[in-house]
């Protein structure tokens, strides 16, 4: 039994809001069904970011110079990764991801089509401290990576937070290729969050079944649905697992009690403007060195390079 996941869960469930951190969302099932939303016709962030990374691919060279090592921080199956391996020809490729089994897979796949690259799968939580290979933290240059939005997961500050410990741990002279999504019409947003495929209900309620599966939980998943909100407020897609039922579920011998109506709060997506990532970045201990959007403005990627050590850095 995995005691970090419990030990959430009952944290978690024992809340006024119950809640839930994202990175539960991506056990092997999850990480498999995050792919095929990705792919969905309602799920733009994806292929738009896509349409940018062509350009930003054929100038990142000139930009970067010599890239000895990239890291990608929530790897998956590392399929944006290739494209940036391709352009930018390291010596060393590490992925860092919470699903083992998916992340093992996905490392020996891009071994077998990249061996003349030293590929690494790193099994860590890129909000903690992640144990980098020597082979990276000995590299001359290094590039971290974060596309897909996922920069929007993290709760209020923690955007800041996690670039400030990428600032610090990826060292002088370094580089950051983020990709945000960008705000956009509220109708835009929601379908992306709540397919027409379902793919995103069933991404959410595969967290209710990785409890029962893992914790010999007691939940009726079948009475919960997936919901998807926006909230103006905060900028931000808000996702939810609501109980259309009221119920008790039993957790490792503990008692929790959903009202009909009740919500578990799985997942927060912010949603930026260039002004606004390019403050979080500065006070994060980067500059913005260039940036690139699709016509519609509905994404941006974004080049960071770190500032120099007497600019000063804020700390996670």
């Amino acid at each position: 039994m995995n005691n970090e996941f419990l030990q959430d869960v009952l944290v978690g469930f024992a809340k006024q809001q119950k809640s839930l951190s994202p990175k539960w969302l991506y056990d092997e099932r999850g990480s498999e069904l995050f792919e095929k939303i990705t792919k969905t016709e309602d799920y733009y962030v994806t292929r738009t970011e896509e349409s940018i990374m062509r350009t930003v691919l054929g100038e990142l060279p000139g930009l970067l110079g010599p890239a000895s090592a990239i890291t990608e921080f929530g790897s998956g199956a590392g399929i944006k990764s290739q494209r940036l391996i391709e352009a930018i020809k390291p010596s060393v490729y590490v992925m860092v991801d919470v699903a083992d089994e998916f992340l093992r897979a996905s490392a020996k796949a891009l071994s077998a089509r990249f061996p003349d690259v030293e590929i690494h799968g790193v099994l860590g939580d890129f909000l903690g401290e992640v144990a980098m290979p020597s082979a990276f933290l000995n590299a001359p240059s290094r590039v971290g990576f974060f596309p897909g939005s996922t920069i929007g997961n993290f709760d209020k500050g923690g955007a800041e937070a996690f670039l400030a410990g990428a600032r610090r741990d990826l060292g002088h002279g370094s580089r950051f290729l983020l990709g945000a999504d960008l705000v956009k019409d509220e109708e835009v947003l929601i379908a992306a969050y709540d397919d027409r495929q379902h793919l995103t209900a069933e991404f959410t309620l595969n967290l209710l079944r990785r409890i029962n599966r893992e914790l010999e939980a007691s939940i009726n998943v079948e009475t919960f649905r997936h919901l998807a909100l926006w909230n103006n407020d905060e900028r931000r897609i808000e996702i939810y697992a609501e109980a259309q039922a009221a119920q008790e579920l039993v957790i490792a011998d503990e008692t929790f009690r959903f009202a009909k109506g009740e919500r578990l709060h799985v997942e927060n997506s912010h949603k930026f403007t260039r002004g606004s990532m390019t403050r979080i970045a500065a006070r994060a201990g980067w500059d913005v060195e260039a940036y690139w959007t699709d016509p519609l403005e509905w994404f941006g990627v974004f080049l960071l390079k770190a500032q120099s050590s007497d600019e000063g850095t804020s700390t996670p």
